[in-house]
C-alpha cells in the first residue's frame, strides 16, 4: 500500500510539469501580445481569444513543494492506521463468558449470554482443526498426546449381557477415517438387535421379497455398509445414521449413476415385531446405541417415503438425552475409550444448518462434511462361564 500511494504521489507531481513544459497546441502568439493576467490578443473587439499566462520556475517549485508534502503526510497517516489496526483489539464477548459462568445472564441483561451466541474470534476456534467442537468451542484434548478425549464408556450393564460386537469404519470426508467399536445387548433386546444386525451384514435388511416380480420390478435389502452415512448431528448430544436412499444405495451397487425406474425400495417393518422387548436402561450417558421402539425404519418423522425411511435408522448419544427415553430403546453401547473420542468427533462436527442458523439453539442438522460408512464387521460374542457356573460344574 505504502509503494501504491509513493507511485501515485510520483504520477501526480510529475504529470502538472510534464504538462506545463509541453508546447500548447494552436498557434503561438507573440511573447509580446500576453500581458500579465488575461489579455485579449486582438484589437477586434468580437474576437476576443483568452490566453492562460505560463507558469514560472518558482510557481512550479512551489507545487512539487505542495505535492511532495501532501504525499508525505498521507504516507505517515497510513502508517499510523495500519500500525493501529495491528494492535486493535475485537470484541470477543467477555461478558457473555462471564455471565455463563455465573448463570446470571438474564439478570444483567446480556441476551446473547442466555441464548448461547458467540462472538468474537477468541471465542471460537478454528473450524478445520479436529479438536474444534460445534459453534467454535475447543473440545477436550490430552495435553500429553494431543489427541481428542471422549467422555466416559458407559457402565451399569454386566459385560455379560454383550452378545455382539461391531466394528464400524466410519471415514469424515478424505482425509480422517477410525472405528466405532459397538457392543449389542441380544440378551436383552432379541427382535431389535435381530434386525440391527441384518441391517448390518452383507445382505442386507429385508421386509419384502428380494426376487423381481412379473412387472419387473428389482428390489433388494437395505444395508448398512451399502451407502450407509451419518446423517444427522444434534452437535454434542447425538449422531444418527442410516442409509440416505435406498434406491441410489442400489443405483451405486450396480455400477450405475442414474436411479432405476424399476426399483422398488423396502418399506418400513411392522412396529408389533419389537413391542416385548426390554427397556435395558434409560438414555443417560455418552455412548449408547439406540433405536426407535418401533424398530428400524421409524426413526424419522414417520412421513419419509420408504425410499429414505432409513435414512436416520439408530442414534449414539454423546451426552445423556432423557427426552429420547419415550420413543426409543438402548440396546448397545461403545465399547472402549478410542471409539469414544472418535464419537466425540463425529457428534461435533459442522452442519448444514440453512435458514435454521439463524434461530438461537437450531444447531442440529446433516453434517457439513461427508461422513459415509467404509466397512462393517461383526462378531458374536461367546461368554466365559461365571465362577459360580464352573464351581457347580
Amino acid at each position: 500500500m505504502k509503494t501504491l500511494i509513493a507511485a501515485l504521489c510520483l504520477f501526480l507531481v510529475a504529470s502538472p510539469l510534464a504538462l506545463a513544459l509541453a508546447p500548447s497546441r494552436g498557434t503561438r502568439r507573440p511573447a509580446s501580445s500576453i500581458g500579465s493576467g488575461w489579455a485579449a490578443t486582438s484589437n477586434d473587439n468580437n474576437n476576443h481569444q483568452p490566453q492562460q499566462r505560463q507558469p514560472d520556475d518558482e510557481s512550479l517549485a512551489s507545487s512539487r513543494r505542495t505535492f511532495v508534502s501532501g504525499c508525505l503526510s498521507s504516507l505517515a497517516l497510513l502508517q499510523t492506521a495500519v500500525h493501529g489496526q495491528a494492535h486493535a483489539v475485537r470484541a470477543v464477548g467477555g461478558s457473555e463468558i462471564d455471565c455463563r459462568a455465573a448463570g446470571n445472564c438474564l439478570e444483567k441483561g446480556e441476551l446473547d449470554g442466555a441464548l448461547g451466541w458467540y462472538w468474537g474470534a477468541k471465542d471460537r476456534c478454528e473450524a478445520t482443526d479436529p479438536t474444534c467442537g460445534a459453534g467454535g468451542k475447543q473440545l477436550t484434548v490430552d495435553e500429553t498426546t494431543g489427541q481428542l478425549v471422549g467422555k466416559p464408556v458407559p457402565n451399569g450393564v454386566d459385560a455379560n449381557r454383550i452378545t455382539h460386537i461391531a466394528l464400524v469404519r466410519v471415514d469424515i470426508g478424505r482425509e480422517e477415517s477410525s472405528v466405532l467399536k459397538i457392543g449389542l445387548y441380544g440378551n436383552d433386546a432379541p427382535a431389535s438387535v435381530e434386525q440391527f444386525l441384518d441391517f448390518l451384514s452383507e445382505t442386507g435388511f429385508a421386509t419384502r421379497s428380494t426376487s423381481s416380480n412379473a412387472l419387473g420390478e428389482l428390489t433388494a435389502p437395505v444395508a448398512f455398509g451399502r451407502g450407509g452415512a451419518a446423517t444427522w448431528i444434534d452437535p454434542g448430544t447425538s449422531i444418527e445414521f442410516g442409509v440416505p436412499s435406498q434406491s441410489i444405495s442400489f443405483a451405486k451397487s450396480k455400477g450405475r449413476a442414474k436411479v432405476l425406474d424399476s426399483f422398488v425400495p423396502q418399506p418400513r417393518p411392522s412396529a408389533n415385531l419389537v413391542e416385548n422387548d426390554a427397556i435395558v436402561k434409560e438414555h443417560d450417558s455418552a455412548g449408547l446405541l439406540s433405536v426407535p421402539k418401533k424398530g428400524l425404519g421409524y426413526g424419522g418423522t414417520g412421513f419419509e417415503s420408504d425410499d429414505e425411511c432409513f435414512e436416520r435408522t439408530f442414534l449414539i448419544t454423546d451426552a445423556a438425552a432423557p427426552a429420547l427415553n419415550p420413543t426409543r430403546r438402548v440396546i448397545g453401547q461403545v465399547l472402549d475409550g478410542k471409539s469414544m473420542a472418535f464419537l466425540e468427533r463425529l457428534s461435533n462436527l459442522p452442519t448444514k444448518r440453512g435458514i435454521r442458523g439463524v434461530i438461537p439453539g437450531q444447531t442440529d442438522g446433516p453434517p457439513l462434511p461427508k461422513v459415509v460408512v467404509r466397512d462393517v464387521a461383526v462378531a458374536t460374542v461367546v461368554n466365559k462361564p461365571t465362577d459360580a457356573s464352573s464351581s457347580s460344574s
